[in-house]
């Protein structure tokens, strides 16, 4: 049997691509390295995704939502710790148990 085919996105991905706000054909190389330049002053000075999810975020949730979700998440570590507490401790007692049996000397006699 044959897989279906699946349409190709290269159109859409073609067209979704932003063009540069210059065309960079037909510059020296001084020009092309400015604009370039020039670019890269506009990316870093933009802020980035995290601020921007951060804005949108505060401007969907009110700020008492947003201290629920923390505590929960504390609380969801703090959880998450006793758990390991918890198997830490059993992994320590079962090593002491095991340190404990074979310490103890048993004598056989050999008649």
């Amino acid at each position: 049997m044959t897989e279906p085919t699946r349409p190709s996105r290269q159109g859409s991905a073609s067209a979704s691509r932003r063009q540069p706000s210059v065309s960079l054909t037909g510059l020296t190389k001084d020009e092309r390295m400015a604009e370039l330049e020039s670019r890269l002053v506009r990316l870093e000075g933009a802020p980035g995704l995290r601020e921007r999810g951060r804005t949108m975020m505060d401007r969907v949730m009110p700020p008492e939502a947003s201290e629920h979700f923390r505590n929960a998440g504390r609380e969801h570590l703090l959880g998450v710790r006793s758990i390991v507490d918890h198997w830490i401790r059993r992994l320590d007692d079962a090593d002491a148990n095991a340190a404990s049996r074979s310490r103890g000397r048993e004598t056989i006699e050999i008649e």
